[in-house]
């Protein structure tokens, strides 16, 4: 029976579901489906019986396997004559809601791992989308089977057209006893439907199962249909337009005032039709590409004001704020305010060029940190200045420190604040002097 179906309908790829035949039968069940030379694989590791078994013909595609799963094979087909390829998972869902929520996950996995790529997704989901899809027994509808629904429309999975039985299950009773679902689906992204807009999907009559054959038929669209020119109001406000009227307009033409009326018509309609592709063609996915390169860029300007918070050294002000000019002017100010643009030599000469600037200070610090001459304290002298400046005060003009101090401890004077202790002079030591030659013994 299997051999007759796959000669009258031509195909290249089968799935045969709810197999239940056990590893040790696997040869056998295969020679006797009398398909000769074909391939098979099957989902035997994953179950104690085979519940998929898929089939192709070698010669005319070949399979790569993807995935396998209790509930679903997914694999990838190539035709060697056209070379098309796409990717296929052959679906033969559990019974309980609970076990079929594998297979909504992995289908939403796998909608983000095709991207791009024609997918088909066919088999016996064991599920419902509507109550249209219940006929006999009980038509309640329940939580979980919103599971299926959701699952098919976040994937962005799209019915294939269909043809033949509705209901695609029978439970094998008459009249009232009679109990009918549509179990098998057959779904395809996007990017198969723009492929094979003509694909169709048959769900045959019923033959030795329960479940209807499902047949799909990639039929390449060599006859598209002449595509009917539409005037788009937005092309009116774009850079060229009036140019390509002016440049229709201005053709030459001959014959009555309608034949050249529509010759210009047709001249104008090919510019229209050069500046659609040039700024409107799949505009969606221009918009799309435009989004992208968009949050590149917001990614890139958070990274650059980071940044630059960061070489400012700038706290106060949160991220987020489009702060980057700021913190710029502040990188630049704190850069030339610490910039050395002139050091003086020893022959008093300023120097402002970089690199001798460099190698005066290189030669400055060498000298500091590598020197082991000891240097007079005196010429050091210039590193701590007075903190009161008193030109002309010189040491021997505080020799009445002494005469002062014992006077004070001759009459017992206790230093009120009537005759305060006078405050201290700081002119040490004088202009030229050396300190050890000024030093004071107070307590003399």
């Amino acid at each position: 029976m299997v051999q007759q179906w796959v000669a009258k309908n031509n195909l290249e790829l089968i799935g045969i579901l709810e197999a239940r035949f056990q590893l040790a039968n696997d040869k056998a069940v295969q020679m006797g489906l009398g398909l000769q030379g074909w391939d098979f694989i099957s989902n035997y590791g994953q179950n104690s019986k085979c519940r998929i078994l898929l089939g192709w013909n070698p010669q005319r595609v070949s399979l790569q396997m993807v995935n396998l799963n209790t509930q679903w094979v997914t694999c990838d087909v190539v035709s060697l004559s056209d070379s098309w390829c796409i990717r296929v998972t052959m679906v033969y869902a559990l019974n309980t809601p609970a076990e079929r929520s594998t297979l909504w996950e992995y289908l939403l996995s796998q909608q983000a791992t095709c991207g791009d790529d024609p997918w088909v997704v066919l088999g016996d989901f064991n599920a419902t989308i509507s109550t249209a899809d219940r006929h006999g027994g009980d038509t309640n509808w329940y939580g979980h089977m919103d599971d299926f629904p959701n699952c098919i429309n976040q994937a962005e999975l799209l019915q294939i057209s269909a043809k033949g039985l509705h209901f695609t299950w029978h439970n094998g009773q008459q009249n009232e006893a009679t109990i009918l679902r549509k179990l098998n689906w057959a779904f395809a992204n996007r990017r198969l439907l723009l492929e094979w807009p003509q694909v169709q999907a048959t769900f045959q009559a019923r033959l030795a199962s329960d479940h209807s054959p499902t047949l799909i038929t990639l039929t390449p669209d060599r006859h598209r249909p002449k595509t009917r020119f539409k005037f788009l109001n937005l092309w009116a406000d774009m850079e060229g337009y009036e140019a390509a009227v002016q440049a229709a307009w201005a053709t030459e033409t001959h014959g009555n005032p309608i034949s050249r009326l529509t010759t210009k018509l047709r001249v104008l309609k090919g510019h229209l039709s050069n500046l659609h592709r040039k700024h409107t063609n799949y505009i969606s996915s221009r918009v799309k590409q435009a989004q992208d390169r968009w949050q590149e860029a917001q990614a890139g300007m958070e990274v650059e004001e980071s940044f630059y918070k960061q070489r400012s050294r700038v706290h106060w002000l949160k991220l987020g704020d489009k702060n980057t000019a700021f913190f710029h002017r502040s990188v630049l100010h704190r850069r030339h305010r610490n910039a050395i643009h002139s050091l003086r030599k020893e022959d008093g000469v300023e120097e402002r060029d970089r690199e001798e600037l460099g190698k005066m200070a290189a030669s400055h610090f060498k000298d500091i940190l590598s020197s082991n001459r000891q240097e007079p304290l005196g010429s050091m002298a210039h590193l701590y200045p007075s903190l009161i400046a008193c030109p002309g005060l010189y040491l021997e003009e505080l020799s009445f420190l002494p005469a002062f101090l014992k006077g004070q401890a001759s009459s017992g004077s206790d230093m009120s604040p009537i005759q305060p202790f006078p405050p201290p002079v700081y002119a040490w030591p004088p202009p030229g002097g050396d300190p050890e030659e000024y030093s004071v013994n107070i307590s003399d």
